[in-house]
Protein backbone atom coordinates (compact mmCIF):
# COMPACT_ATOMS: atom_id res chain seq x y z
CA UNK A 1 0.00 0.00 0.00
CA UNK A 2 1.38 3.27 -1.29
CA UNK A 3 1.44 6.47 1.35
CA UNK A 4 -0.75 8.44 -0.70
CA UNK A 5 -3.14 5.88 -0.02
CA UNK A 6 -2.74 4.84 3.66
CA UNK A 7 -2.96 8.51 4.21
CA UNK A 8 -6.35 8.61 2.51
CA UNK A 9 -8.88 10.12 4.27
CA UNK A 10 -12.37 9.52 3.80
CA UNK A 11 -16.19 10.58 4.44
CA UNK A 12 -17.90 8.07 6.06
CA UNK A 13 -21.23 7.41 7.90
CA UNK A 14 -22.44 5.22 10.73
CA UNK A 15 -25.37 3.17 9.14
CA UNK A 16 -27.43 2.75 12.14
CA UNK A 17 -26.95 6.45 13.87
CA UNK A 18 -27.56 7.58 10.70
CA UNK A 19 -30.77 5.78 10.10
CA UNK A 20 -32.14 6.58 13.71
CA UNK A 21 -31.47 10.49 13.34
CA UNK A 22 -33.43 9.98 10.12
CA UNK A 23 -36.06 8.62 12.00
CA UNK A 24 -36.32 11.91 14.40
CA UNK A 25 -37.72 13.37 11.83
CA UNK A 26 -40.39 11.61 11.89
CA UNK A 27 -42.24 12.88 15.24
CA UNK A 28 -45.87 11.94 15.18
CA UNK A 29 -48.34 8.82 14.03
CA UNK A 30 -49.24 11.90 11.28
CA UNK A 31 -45.64 12.20 9.48
CA UNK A 32 -45.01 8.19 9.59
CA UNK A 33 -48.35 7.11 8.23
CA UNK A 34 -48.54 9.64 5.15
CA UNK A 35 -44.35 8.55 4.44
CA UNK A 36 -45.86 5.34 3.68
CA UNK A 37 -49.18 6.04 2.45
CA UNK A 38 -47.43 8.35 -0.10
CA UNK A 39 -45.41 5.72 -0.98
CA UNK A 40 -48.19 3.64 -1.87
CA UNK A 41 -49.96 5.77 -3.72
CA UNK A 42 -46.93 6.79 -5.87
CA UNK A 43 -45.46 3.64 -6.80
CA UNK A 44 -48.10 2.05 -8.70
CA UNK A 45 -48.20 -0.15 -11.86
CA UNK A 46 -49.63 1.78 -14.93
CA UNK A 47 -53.10 2.14 -15.37
CA UNK A 48 -53.99 1.05 -11.64
CA UNK A 49 -55.99 2.91 -9.12
CA UNK A 50 -54.34 2.98 -5.85
CA UNK A 51 -55.70 1.83 -2.77
CA UNK A 52 -54.51 1.76 0.79
CA UNK A 53 -55.79 0.78 3.77
CA UNK A 54 -54.49 2.09 7.03
CA UNK A 55 -55.10 0.42 10.25
CA UNK A 56 -54.50 2.27 13.64
CA UNK A 57 -54.61 0.25 16.92
CA UNK A 58 -54.08 2.20 20.06
CA UNK A 59 -54.43 -0.96 22.25
CA UNK A 60 -51.88 -3.26 20.73
CA UNK A 61 -49.38 -0.16 19.51
CA UNK A 62 -49.69 -0.86 16.02
CA UNK A 63 -50.03 0.76 12.59
CA UNK A 64 -50.52 -1.41 9.35
CA UNK A 65 -50.41 -0.09 5.90
CA UNK A 66 -51.82 -2.01 2.82
CA UNK A 67 -51.81 -1.22 -0.45
CA UNK A 68 -51.76 -2.45 -4.36
CA UNK A 69 -48.67 -0.90 -5.15
CA UNK A 70 -46.46 -2.40 -8.03
CA UNK A 71 -44.51 -4.50 -4.82
CA UNK A 72 -40.56 -5.11 -4.80
CA UNK A 73 -38.88 -7.67 -5.26
CA UNK A 74 -35.05 -8.20 -3.41
CA UNK A 75 -34.16 -5.45 -5.51
CA UNK A 76 -36.49 -3.29 -4.74
CA UNK A 77 -36.08 -3.99 -1.02
CA UNK A 78 -32.50 -3.28 -0.99
CA UNK A 79 -32.91 0.15 -2.77
CA UNK A 80 -35.82 0.50 0.13
CA UNK A 81 -33.44 0.30 2.99
CA UNK A 82 -30.88 1.83 1.08
CA UNK A 83 -30.38 4.91 2.96
CA UNK A 84 -30.37 8.44 1.01
CA UNK A 85 -29.82 6.17 -2.03
CA UNK A 86 -30.89 8.37 -5.64
CA UNK A 87 -34.86 8.18 -5.89
CA UNK A 88 -35.14 5.50 -8.61
CA UNK A 89 -38.07 7.64 -10.34
CA UNK A 90 -37.04 10.66 -9.97
CA UNK A 91 -33.96 9.29 -11.83
CA UNK A 92 -35.79 8.41 -14.65
CA UNK A 93 -37.06 11.84 -15.24
CA UNK A 94 -40.70 10.98 -12.69
CA UNK A 95 -40.67 13.53 -10.26
CA UNK A 96 -42.36 12.89 -7.15
CA UNK A 97 -41.97 13.08 -3.38
CA UNK A 98 -39.07 10.93 -3.29
CA UNK A 99 -35.19 13.10 -2.54
CA UNK A 100 -33.80 12.41 0.37
CA UNK A 101 -34.30 8.78 0.80
CA UNK A 102 -35.03 9.37 4.73
CA UNK A 103 -38.49 7.87 4.25
CA UNK A 104 -37.41 4.19 5.39
CA UNK A 105 -36.32 5.14 8.78
CA UNK A 106 -39.92 7.09 9.86
CA UNK A 107 -41.17 3.95 11.45
CA UNK A 108 -38.72 4.23 13.94
CA UNK A 109 -39.28 8.02 14.57
CA UNK A 110 -42.32 6.54 17.29
CA UNK A 111 -42.25 2.81 17.40
CA UNK A 112 -39.22 0.10 17.30
CA UNK A 113 -40.10 -3.07 14.80
CA UNK A 114 -40.81 -2.11 11.22
CA UNK A 115 -41.66 -5.41 9.20
CA UNK A 116 -42.45 -5.10 5.12
CA UNK A 117 -43.92 -8.13 3.03
CA UNK A 118 -44.25 -6.93 -0.62
CA UNK A 119 -45.48 -9.07 -3.74
CA UNK A 120 -43.95 -8.34 -7.11
CA UNK A 121 -44.15 -10.72 -10.34
CA UNK A 122 -45.76 -13.64 -8.20
CA UNK A 123 -42.68 -13.63 -5.57
CA UNK A 124 -43.41 -12.99 -2.26
CA UNK A 125 -40.45 -11.72 0.53
CA UNK A 126 -41.21 -10.78 4.35
CA UNK A 127 -38.23 -8.52 6.35
CA UNK A 128 -38.08 -7.28 9.30
CA UNK A 129 -35.59 -4.46 11.12
CA UNK A 130 -35.87 -3.36 14.60
CA UNK A 131 -34.81 -0.68 17.07
CA UNK A 132 -32.57 -3.52 18.83
CA UNK A 133 -30.58 -4.39 15.74
CA UNK A 134 -29.98 -0.80 15.00
CA UNK A 135 -28.66 0.10 18.61
CA UNK A 136 -27.26 -2.84 18.79
CA UNK A 137 -24.55 -2.01 15.72
CA UNK A 138 -21.60 -0.45 16.23
CA UNK A 139 -19.28 0.42 13.59
CA UNK A 140 -19.90 1.94 10.09
CA UNK A 141 -20.64 -1.58 8.44
CA UNK A 142 -24.08 -2.11 7.29
CA UNK A 143 -27.00 -3.51 9.43
CA UNK A 144 -28.79 -6.28 8.03
CA UNK A 145 -31.97 -6.58 7.48
CA UNK A 146 -33.51 -10.13 8.85
CA UNK A 147 -35.51 -11.98 5.96
CA UNK A 148 -38.68 -13.80 7.75
CA UNK A 149 -39.32 -15.20 4.53
CA UNK A 150 -37.31 -15.31 1.00
CA UNK A 151 -38.93 -14.93 -2.07
CA UNK A 152 -41.63 -17.63 -2.38
CA UNK A 153 -44.05 -18.30 -5.34
CA UNK A 154 -47.58 -16.99 -5.04
CA UNK A 155 -50.69 -15.82 -6.99
CA UNK A 156 -51.51 -12.49 -4.86
CA UNK A 157 -51.48 -9.24 -6.60
CA UNK A 158 -48.40 -6.84 -6.35
CA UNK A 159 -48.61 -4.51 -3.42
CA UNK A 160 -47.12 -3.97 0.10
CA UNK A 161 -47.81 -4.30 3.48
CA UNK A 162 -46.48 -2.34 6.05
CA UNK A 163 -46.36 -3.26 9.99
CA UNK A 164 -45.19 -1.05 12.68
CA UNK A 165 -44.95 -2.68 15.99
CA UNK A 166 -44.54 -1.42 19.62
CA UNK A 167 -45.64 2.07 18.98
CA UNK A 168 -43.69 3.95 21.77
CA UNK A 169 -46.96 7.09 21.72
CA UNK A 170 -49.04 7.51 24.37
CA UNK A 171 -52.11 6.74 21.94
CA UNK A 172 -52.77 6.86 18.09
CA UNK A 173 -54.65 10.28 16.68
CA UNK A 174 -56.76 8.77 14.29
CA UNK A 175 -58.64 11.67 13.52
CA UNK A 176 -55.54 13.58 13.33
CA UNK A 177 -54.27 11.01 10.72
CA UNK A 178 -57.21 10.90 8.70
CA UNK A 179 -56.95 15.05 8.72
CA UNK A 180 -53.41 15.32 7.47
CA UNK A 181 -53.63 12.62 4.70
CA UNK A 182 -57.02 14.13 3.68
CA UNK A 183 -55.13 17.57 3.65
CA UNK A 184 -52.20 15.97 1.25
CA UNK A 185 -54.82 14.40 -1.25
CA UNK A 186 -56.72 17.75 -1.74
CA UNK A 187 -53.84 17.98 -4.73
CA UNK A 188 -53.24 14.43 -5.53
CA UNK A 189 -52.82 14.01 -9.10
CA UNK A 190 -54.56 10.66 -9.46
CA UNK A 191 -57.54 9.34 -8.71
CA UNK A 192 -56.70 7.41 -4.97
CA UNK A 193 -58.73 5.81 -2.19
CA UNK A 194 -57.09 6.11 1.25
CA UNK A 195 -58.61 4.18 4.45
CA UNK A 196 -58.09 4.71 7.58
CA UNK A 197 -59.97 2.57 9.99
CA UNK A 198 -63.17 2.38 8.27
CA UNK A 199 -63.23 5.75 6.96
CA UNK A 200 -62.49 6.77 3.41
CA UNK A 201 -60.39 10.14 3.44
CA UNK A 202 -61.74 12.90 1.07
CA UNK A 203 -60.59 16.22 1.13
CA UNK A 204 -63.86 18.47 1.43
CA UNK A 205 -62.77 22.17 0.44
CA UNK A 206 -64.45 24.79 2.91
CA UNK A 207 -66.84 27.25 1.42
CA UNK A 208 -65.57 30.70 -0.49
CA UNK A 209 -66.88 33.54 -0.65
CA UNK A 210 -64.49 34.78 -2.74
CA UNK A 211 -61.73 34.01 -4.73
CA UNK A 212 -58.33 35.92 -6.60
CA UNK A 213 -55.97 35.13 -8.81
CA UNK A 214 -52.54 36.95 -9.31
CA UNK A 215 -50.20 36.35 -12.33
CA UNK A 216 -46.30 37.84 -10.86
CA UNK A 217 -44.96 40.91 -12.97
CA UNK A 218 -41.98 41.79 -14.21
CA UNK A 219 -38.93 40.73 -12.66
CA UNK A 220 -40.83 38.10 -10.35
CA UNK A 221 -42.65 36.58 -13.38
CA UNK A 222 -38.81 36.09 -14.99
CA UNK A 223 -37.99 33.78 -11.73
CA UNK A 224 -41.10 32.11 -11.20
CA UNK A 225 -42.36 31.62 -14.24
CA UNK A 226 -45.82 31.96 -15.91
CA UNK A 227 -47.64 30.48 -12.81
CA UNK A 228 -50.77 32.03 -10.92
CA UNK A 229 -51.64 32.48 -7.51
CA UNK A 230 -55.20 31.89 -6.33
CA UNK A 231 -56.24 33.23 -2.63
CA UNK A 232 -59.54 32.27 -1.64
CA UNK A 233 -61.65 33.39 1.02
CA UNK A 234 -63.49 30.88 3.32
CA UNK A 235 -67.09 31.76 4.76
CA UNK A 236 -66.07 30.09 8.09
CA UNK A 237 -62.93 30.67 9.96
CA UNK A 238 -60.68 27.77 8.72
CA UNK A 239 -58.55 25.00 10.92
CA UNK A 240 -55.44 26.03 11.58
CA UNK A 241 -53.84 23.60 9.39
CA UNK A 242 -56.37 24.90 6.09
CA UNK A 243 -54.76 28.52 6.60
CA UNK A 244 -52.41 29.33 4.24
CA UNK A 245 -51.48 29.45 0.63
CA UNK A 246 -49.99 25.72 -0.12
CA UNK A 247 -46.75 25.67 -2.36
CA UNK A 248 -46.58 22.95 -4.55
CA UNK A 249 -44.03 22.17 -7.29
CA UNK A 250 -45.06 19.74 -9.94
CA UNK A 251 -48.22 18.96 -7.99
CA UNK A 252 -45.90 18.48 -4.71
CA UNK A 253 -47.09 19.84 -1.74
CA UNK A 254 -44.36 20.94 0.31
CA UNK A 255 -45.39 23.99 2.67
CA UNK A 256 -48.24 26.11 3.46
CA UNK A 257 -47.69 29.67 5.04
CA UNK A 258 -49.70 32.88 5.56
CA UNK A 259 -46.18 34.66 4.46
CA UNK A 260 -46.32 37.44 7.26
CA UNK A 261 -50.02 37.70 8.09
CA UNK A 262 -49.95 34.88 10.94
CA UNK A 263 -52.26 36.32 13.93
CA UNK A 264 -54.14 39.25 11.48
CA UNK A 265 -57.26 40.04 11.41
CA UNK A 266 -59.65 37.78 8.96
CA UNK A 267 -56.11 35.81 7.94
CA UNK A 268 -57.69 33.30 9.64
CA UNK A 269 -60.20 33.14 6.55
CA UNK A 270 -57.21 33.06 4.20
CA UNK A 271 -56.11 30.19 1.85
CA UNK A 272 -55.43 29.23 -1.56
CA UNK A 273 -52.74 27.23 -3.50
CA UNK A 274 -49.60 28.73 -5.94
CA UNK A 275 -47.45 25.23 -8.25
CA UNK A 276 -44.24 26.78 -9.07
CA UNK A 277 -42.36 24.15 -11.35
CA UNK A 278 -38.90 26.49 -10.98
CA UNK A 279 -38.90 25.02 -7.71
CA UNK A 280 -38.00 21.16 -8.43
CA UNK A 281 -35.59 22.19 -10.97
CA UNK A 282 -33.62 24.58 -8.45
CA UNK A 283 -30.19 23.88 -8.71
CA UNK A 284 -28.77 26.67 -6.30
CA UNK A 285 -26.51 25.87 -3.70
CA UNK A 286 -28.39 25.94 -0.90
CA UNK A 287 -31.55 24.14 -1.37
CA UNK A 288 -35.43 24.94 -1.55
CA UNK A 289 -35.36 21.84 0.58
CA UNK A 290 -34.37 20.43 3.38
CA UNK A 291 -34.11 16.76 4.28
CA UNK A 292 -37.00 16.40 6.87
CA UNK A 293 -41.08 15.94 6.68
CA UNK A 294 -41.35 19.54 8.21
CA UNK A 295 -43.84 21.05 5.38
CA UNK A 296 -41.19 23.86 5.49
CA UNK A 297 -39.05 25.56 2.81
CA UNK A 298 -35.89 26.81 2.97
CA UNK A 299 -36.25 30.42 3.11
CA UNK A 300 -32.23 30.98 3.31
CA UNK A 301 -32.80 29.86 -0.73
CA UNK A 302 -33.59 32.44 -3.36
CA UNK A 303 -36.15 31.23 -5.19
CA UNK A 304 -38.09 30.52 -1.98
CA UNK A 305 -37.44 33.94 -1.11
CA UNK A 306 -38.98 35.42 -4.10
CA UNK A 307 -42.14 32.89 -3.56
CA UNK A 308 -42.56 34.23 -0.14
CA UNK A 309 -42.47 37.92 -1.09
CA UNK A 310 -44.90 37.35 -3.55
CA UNK A 311 -47.40 35.16 -1.74
CA UNK A 312 -47.19 37.71 0.74
CA UNK A 313 -47.90 40.25 -0.30
CA UNK A 314 -50.98 39.36 -2.20
CA UNK A 315 -52.32 37.67 0.94
CA UNK A 316 -51.97 40.90 2.81
CA UNK A 317 -53.79 42.99 -0.04
CA UNK A 318 -57.12 40.75 0.60
CA UNK A 319 -56.35 40.35 3.38
CA UNK A 320 -56.36 44.09 4.57
CA UNK A 321 -59.79 44.55 2.15
CA UNK A 322 -61.59 42.19 4.07
CA UNK A 323 -60.49 43.77 7.20
CA UNK A 324 -62.08 47.05 5.96
CA UNK A 325 -65.11 45.02 4.85
CA UNK A 326 -65.51 43.30 8.53
CA UNK A 327 -64.99 46.95 9.96
CA UNK A 328 -68.09 48.15 8.25
CA UNK A 329 -69.81 45.55 8.88
CA UNK A 330 -69.24 45.83 12.92
CA UNK A 331 -70.24 49.15 12.79
CA UNK A 332 -73.96 48.36 11.88
CA UNK A 333 -76.56 48.48 14.61
CA UNK A 334 -77.52 44.54 13.87
CA UNK A 335 -74.13 43.97 14.13
CA UNK A 336 -74.02 45.82 17.62
CA UNK A 337 -76.74 44.02 18.75
CA UNK A 338 -75.88 40.53 17.63
CA UNK A 339 -72.26 41.49 19.84
CA UNK A 340 -74.68 42.44 22.63
CA UNK A 341 -76.26 38.97 22.53
CA UNK A 342 -72.91 37.05 22.12
CA UNK A 343 -71.95 38.75 25.24
CA UNK A 344 -75.05 37.60 26.77
CA UNK A 345 -74.70 33.73 25.61
CA UNK A 346 -70.90 33.92 26.83
CA UNK A 347 -71.01 35.51 30.51
CA UNK A 348 -73.34 32.17 30.86
CA UNK A 349 -71.49 29.93 29.60
CA UNK A 350 -67.95 30.88 31.24
CA UNK A 351 -69.92 30.98 34.48
CA UNK A 352 -70.28 27.28 33.82
CA UNK A 353 -66.74 27.31 32.57
CA UNK A 354 -65.40 28.35 36.17
CA UNK A 355 -67.57 26.25 37.72
CA UNK A 356 -66.69 23.28 36.00
CA UNK A 357 -63.23 23.70 36.22
CA UNK A 358 -63.74 24.64 40.17
CA UNK A 359 -65.34 21.29 40.44
CA UNK A 360 -62.84 19.13 38.41
CA UNK A 361 -59.40 20.57 40.57
CA UNK A 362 -61.88 19.49 43.74
CA UNK A 363 -62.34 16.22 42.28
CA UNK A 364 -58.31 15.92 41.57
CA UNK A 365 -57.45 17.28 44.62
CA UNK A 366 -59.59 14.56 46.36
CA UNK A 367 -58.48 12.11 44.19
CA UNK A 368 -54.96 12.45 45.07
CA UNK A 369 -55.22 12.72 48.75
CA UNK A 370 -55.69 16.10 49.54
CA UNK A 371 -57.83 17.94 51.67
CA UNK A 372 -60.52 20.43 49.93
CA UNK A 373 -60.78 23.45 53.00
CA UNK A 374 -59.89 25.78 50.85
CA UNK A 375 -62.68 28.53 49.05
CA UNK A 376 -65.05 27.69 46.59
CA UNK A 377 -63.60 29.95 44.33
CA UNK A 378 -59.90 30.15 42.48
CA UNK A 379 -57.97 33.50 42.05
CA UNK A 380 -57.51 33.60 38.65
CA UNK A 381 -54.57 31.87 37.30
CA UNK A 382 -54.09 30.03 40.80
CA UNK A 383 -53.40 26.47 38.90
CA UNK A 384 -50.12 25.48 37.72
CA UNK A 385 -51.78 24.97 34.36
CA UNK A 386 -52.62 28.24 33.91
CA UNK A 387 -49.90 30.23 31.87
CA UNK A 388 -49.66 33.83 30.09
CA UNK A 389 -47.77 34.87 27.39
CA UNK A 390 -44.57 35.97 28.63
CA UNK A 391 -40.69 35.19 28.85
CA UNK A 392 -40.12 32.65 31.33
CA UNK A 393 -41.71 28.89 31.01
CA UNK A 394 -41.85 26.24 28.17
CA UNK A 395 -45.17 26.87 26.50
CA UNK A 396 -46.94 26.16 22.94
CA UNK A 397 -48.98 29.24 21.52
CA UNK A 398 -52.25 27.71 20.88
CA UNK A 399 -53.75 31.03 19.37
CA UNK A 400 -52.96 34.60 18.11
CA UNK A 401 -55.32 36.06 20.11
CA UNK A 402 -55.96 36.52 24.20
CA UNK A 403 -59.22 35.07 25.78
CA UNK A 404 -61.66 38.27 26.75
CA UNK A 405 -61.00 39.26 30.23
CA UNK A 406 -63.36 40.74 33.22
CA UNK A 407 -66.87 40.68 31.71
CA UNK A 408 -67.33 39.96 28.08
CA UNK A 409 -63.72 41.61 27.11
CA UNK A 410 -65.03 44.28 24.90
CA UNK A 411 -63.46 47.45 24.65
CA UNK A 412 -64.60 50.79 26.46
CA UNK A 413 -67.15 51.98 23.67
CA UNK A 414 -66.96 48.82 21.44
CA UNK A 415 -69.04 45.64 21.00
CA UNK A 416 -65.57 43.21 20.29
CA UNK A 417 -63.26 41.42 22.59
CA UNK A 418 -59.77 43.44 23.06
CA UNK A 419 -57.23 41.65 20.66
CA UNK A 420 -55.06 40.21 23.75
CA UNK A 421 -51.33 38.81 23.88
CA UNK A 422 -51.37 34.92 22.24
CA UNK A 423 -52.77 32.27 24.03
CA UNK A 424 -50.26 30.03 25.82
CA UNK A 425 -50.42 26.47 27.20
CA UNK A 426 -47.46 24.51 28.94
CA UNK A 427 -45.20 22.65 26.64
CA UNK A 428 -42.59 20.14 26.70
CA UNK A 429 -39.22 20.94 28.17
CA UNK A 430 -37.75 21.59 24.33
CA UNK A 431 -41.06 24.09 23.46
CA UNK A 432 -39.94 27.93 23.11
CA UNK A 433 -39.71 29.89 26.50
CA UNK A 434 -42.74 32.11 25.92
CA UNK A 435 -44.90 31.53 28.89
CA UNK A 436 -45.23 32.66 32.19
CA UNK A 437 -47.53 31.66 35.50
CA UNK A 438 -50.80 33.20 35.21
CA UNK A 439 -51.24 33.66 38.86
CA UNK A 440 -52.21 37.32 40.33
CA UNK A 441 -54.25 37.89 43.61
CA UNK A 442 -56.31 41.01 44.84
CA UNK A 443 -56.88 43.62 42.70
CA UNK A 444 -54.47 42.80 40.20
CA UNK A 445 -55.70 39.26 38.94
CA UNK A 446 -55.07 38.38 35.75
CA UNK A 447 -57.33 36.65 33.47
CA UNK A 448 -58.31 33.06 33.72
CA UNK A 449 -59.58 33.03 30.31
CA UNK A 450 -62.90 31.93 28.48
CA UNK A 451 -64.76 31.36 25.90
CA UNK A 452 -66.02 33.64 23.08
CA UNK A 453 -69.19 34.02 21.10
CA UNK A 454 -69.69 35.14 17.47
CA UNK A 455 -72.35 35.48 15.25
CA UNK A 456 -70.91 34.81 11.50
CA UNK A 457 -72.56 34.65 8.17
CA UNK A 458 -70.77 31.17 7.51
CA UNK A 459 -73.00 30.48 4.52
CA UNK A 460 -76.00 27.89 4.42
CA UNK A 461 -73.94 24.47 4.05
CA UNK A 462 -71.96 25.34 6.80
CA UNK A 463 -72.96 23.46 10.02
CA UNK A 464 -74.64 25.45 12.36
CA UNK A 465 -71.83 26.33 14.88
CA UNK A 466 -68.04 25.77 15.04
CA UNK A 467 -65.56 25.61 17.78
CA UNK A 468 -62.03 27.17 17.05
CA UNK A 469 -59.62 26.10 19.34
CA UNK A 470 -56.88 28.06 18.63
CA UNK A 471 -59.26 30.97 19.12
CA UNK A 472 -61.03 29.54 22.04
CA UNK A 473 -64.36 31.06 20.26
CA UNK A 474 -67.75 29.63 19.15
CA UNK A 475 -68.99 31.01 16.30
CA UNK A 476 -73.03 30.73 15.52
CA UNK A 477 -73.68 30.77 11.91
CA UNK A 478 -76.69 32.83 10.76
CA UNK A 479 -76.71 31.63 7.37
CA UNK A 480 -77.72 27.96 8.77
CA UNK A 481 -81.44 26.93 7.73
CA UNK A 482 -82.66 26.54 11.20
CA UNK A 483 -81.15 29.75 12.33
CA UNK A 484 -82.57 31.65 9.05
CA UNK A 485 -85.85 30.13 9.32
CA UNK A 486 -85.71 31.33 13.48
CA UNK A 487 -84.79 34.90 12.56
CA UNK A 488 -87.49 35.30 9.77
CA UNK A 489 -87.98 39.22 9.28
CA UNK A 490 -88.13 39.90 12.72
CA UNK A 491 -85.61 41.75 14.85
CA UNK A 492 -82.71 39.65 16.36
CA UNK A 493 -84.00 40.14 19.80
CA UNK A 494 -86.81 38.27 19.04
CA UNK A 495 -87.18 35.56 21.91
CA UNK A 496 -87.42 32.24 18.90
CA UNK A 497 -84.05 33.50 17.74
CA UNK A 498 -82.65 33.96 21.06
CA UNK A 499 -83.68 30.96 22.30
CA UNK A 500 -82.25 28.95 19.57
CA UNK A 501 -79.00 31.07 19.00
CA UNK A 502 -78.69 29.81 23.06
CA UNK A 503 -79.09 26.15 22.50
CA UNK A 504 -76.82 26.25 19.44
CA UNK A 505 -73.78 27.82 21.64
CA UNK A 506 -74.52 25.34 24.37
CA UNK A 507 -74.65 22.34 22.08
CA UNK A 508 -71.37 23.80 20.48
CA UNK A 509 -70.01 24.22 23.89
CA UNK A 510 -70.89 21.43 25.16
CA UNK A 511 -68.60 19.29 22.69
CA UNK A 512 -65.74 21.50 22.76
CA UNK A 513 -65.50 21.22 26.43
CA UNK A 514 -65.54 17.38 26.21
CA UNK A 515 -62.76 17.70 23.38
CA UNK A 516 -60.57 20.04 25.81
CA UNK A 517 -60.88 17.29 28.19
CA UNK A 518 -60.12 14.53 25.79
CA UNK A 519 -57.07 16.37 24.64
CA UNK A 520 -55.45 16.05 27.49
CA UNK A 521 -56.32 12.50 28.03
CA UNK A 522 -58.67 13.68 30.85
CA UNK A 523 -61.28 10.44 29.94
CA UNK A 524 -60.81 6.70 30.35
CA UNK A 525 -64.06 5.28 28.99
CA UNK A 526 -65.32 5.91 25.53
CA UNK A 527 -68.70 6.59 27.50
CA UNK A 528 -66.84 9.66 29.53
CA UNK A 529 -67.35 12.32 26.86
CA UNK A 530 -71.08 11.55 26.34
CA UNK A 531 -72.13 11.53 29.98
CA UNK A 532 -70.17 14.97 29.92
CA UNK A 533 -71.82 16.49 27.08
CA UNK A 534 -75.21 15.66 28.72
CA UNK A 535 -74.24 17.00 32.03
CA UNK A 536 -73.15 20.09 30.65
CA UNK A 537 -76.30 20.84 28.67
CA UNK A 538 -78.39 20.08 31.50
CA UNK A 539 -76.33 22.77 33.30
CA UNK A 540 -76.75 25.25 31.00
CA UNK A 541 -80.21 24.63 30.11
CA UNK A 542 -80.96 24.98 34.19
CA UNK A 543 -78.88 28.65 33.89
CA UNK A 544 -80.91 29.75 30.78
CA UNK A 545 -84.92 28.96 32.13
CA UNK A 546 -85.56 32.28 32.21
CA UNK A 547 -85.76 32.74 28.64
CA UNK A 548 -88.38 29.97 28.35
CA UNK A 549 -90.49 31.79 30.75
CA UNK A 550 -93.98 33.17 30.55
Amino acid sequence: MNRDTADAIYVKSHTARDLLQSAGLFRTDKLVVWEYVSNSLEYVDPGTAPIVRVMLDSKKKRITIADNGRGMDTEGLKNFFFMHAENLDRKQNRPGRGRFGTGKSAAFGIANLLRLTSVRNGQRTKVQLTRADLEAANSADPVKVRTLEPPVPTDEPNGTLVEIEEVNLRSLDSAGVIRYIERHLARWPRNVTVFVNNHECEFVEPPVALERRFKPENGIWAKLGDIELTIKVAKEVLDEELRGVSIFSKGVWYETTLAGSEGREMAQYLFGEIDVPALDDDKSPISPFDVSRSMRLNSNNELVQVILSFVGEKLEEVRRELAKKEKERRASEEARRLANQASEIALLINEDFDAFRQKLARVKAKAAGAVDSGPATQDAGSSDEDLIFGDKLPANVVGPIGDPGQGDGARKGGVEPSNLRPQVTPGPEDAPTVGEPAGGVGPQKKSRGGFQVRFQNMGEDSHRAKYVRDERTIYINLDHPQLTAARGTLPVEDISFRRLAYEVAFAEYAIALASELAARDEYLDPSDPIVDIRETLNRLARRASALYAG
